[in-house]
């Protein structure tokens, strides 16, 4: 057996999306209501609740994924997945290395992507995530978010 990783398959990616599409949210909600953002009518009166949710989302975003992004380039999706974010370099074999991608690129690029999943109210920003997901049907199974980052999404092989 080789020592490099594969690409991962686009149901273990969709599967691992759904699962931090699910807990990202489910803490904010919990964070918003312990911050006690929108808890009265006048809350909802200037837009700042909007910006303290968006700012306690990227705050649960990081409490759940921020350690093992860093460590092994998984979000908690893509760890119950069994698959991990690496640098989009390859020898031309179709293997890729087991070093994380950069955290600054899984945060700072990346995960840039991840709140236009539940944009879908603005038409011309809601074509955008469907582009994203779909390019993951080219042969290099590769969504525009790892386009842009420069990485690729591998199956983790038990060693």
């Amino acid at each position: 057996m080789s020592d490099g990783l594969f690409l991962a398959g686009r149901f273990r990616r969709l599967v691992a999306t759904v699962i931090d599409a699910i807990l990202v949210p489910a803490v904010t909600v919990v964070m918003v209501m312990i911050a006690g953002v929108v808890e009265h009518a006048e809350d909802y009166t200037d837009n700042w609740w909007m910006l303290w949710v968006f700012l306690l989302a990227i705050v649960s975003y990081l409490l759940l994924n921020g350690y093992g992004l860093w460590r092994r380039g998984q979000t908690l999706g893509k760890q119950v997945m069994g698959v991990a974010i690496v640098p989009a370099t390859s020898g031309g074999d179709g293997q890729y290395g087991r070093t994380p991608a950069p955290l600054w690129k899984l945060i700072c690029v990346r995960a840039l992507f991840f709140p236009l999943l539940f944009v879908s109210v603005v038409p011309w920003i809601a074509a955008l995530p469907i582009i994203d997901q779909l390019l993951i049907f080219m042969k290099n199974r590769r969504c525009l978010h790892d386009l842009v980052s420069g990485t690729v999404v591998v199956r983790l092989v038990p060693q």
